[in-house]
């Protein structure tokens, strides 16, 4: 487990992928995309006894549907299915920042350009060590980019996520809550489902802090109703209000 600390200085944790099961799904994506080869090539093949003229002798063809896919599978896997490839979402890991949110382009195009050295050039040795030595489970593309890859929650429950089941007619107590975003609610969530890894004492300072802080940043004041009831009742108002 790796410790993080929200902007709302809460800490959390979350699982850091282990080197075997990024080394599993760097193999896989390396199947996947020898797949990718040997189909286009035997396309290929047909199209060229069809029409007498194999289509990968022309360099344009191959640098367009061989070079430059295969080149950019990682960066475009991870940009546009948030932070997996084939082979992360088999094994059940995925990029994410250092907080545990989600990467952004940059991050994602820093890890990209630093593959390019760690892990192509040199058969991800260096990214191999460098992962054993750091001790975070960053290559260096991550700590350049300050991301991360982390493991998957296999089951996510309703009450782990953003949303709360609510009455039809439930109506919202503090209106300030919309000035919350689901970073913040996210968070809330994190704390409230902790309960069970830490100590009472420890996860009743964490209802408290972070009860605090929510009222801060919305304008609140939860009066004499408690901190568990207070971030519960956040929650369900935020449900309420984004979803009219």
């Amino acid at each position: 487990m790796a410790g993080i600390e929200t902007a709302q200085h809460v800490k959390l944790n979350y699982e850091i992928a282990g080197v075997g099961e990024r080394v599993l799904a760097y193999l896989l994506d390396g199947f996947f995309i020898g797949v990718y080869y040997f189909v286009l090539a035997a396309v290929s093949v047909s199209l060229g006894e069809y029409l007498g003229d194999d289509i990968l002798d022309k360099q344009w063809i191959v640098i367009a549907v061989i070079v430059i896919p295969i080149t950019l599978y990682h960066l475009l896997m991870e940009v546009f299915w948030k932070g997996y490839s084939i082979g992360k979402r088999i094994v059940g890991i995925r990029v994410a920042k250092i907080d545990g949110t989600r990467a952004d382009l940059s991050g994602y195009l820093l890890r990209w350009i630093f593959r390019l050295v760690e892990i192509t050039m040199v058969g991800g040795v260096l990214a191999f060590v460098t992962i054993l030595v750091n001790g975070k489970g960053q290559r260096l593309g991550d700590i350049v980019a300050k991301t991360c890859v982390i493991k998957d929650r296999k089951k996510v429950k309703l009450d782990e996520t953003l949303f709360a089941e609510l009455d039809e007619d439930y109506e919202p107590v503090y209106e300030q809550v919309r000035e919350l975003g689901d970073k913040d609610i996210s968070v809330i969530r994190k704390v409230l489902s902790s309960r069970s890894k830490y100590d009472h004492d420890t996860w009743f300072l964490m209802l408290q802090r972070t009860a605090k802080l929510i009222e801060e940043k919305a304008d609140i004041s939860r009066g004499d109703m408690n901190a568990l009831s207070f971030l519960e009742t956040v929650i369900s108002d935020y449900n309420a209000l984004h979803g009219e």
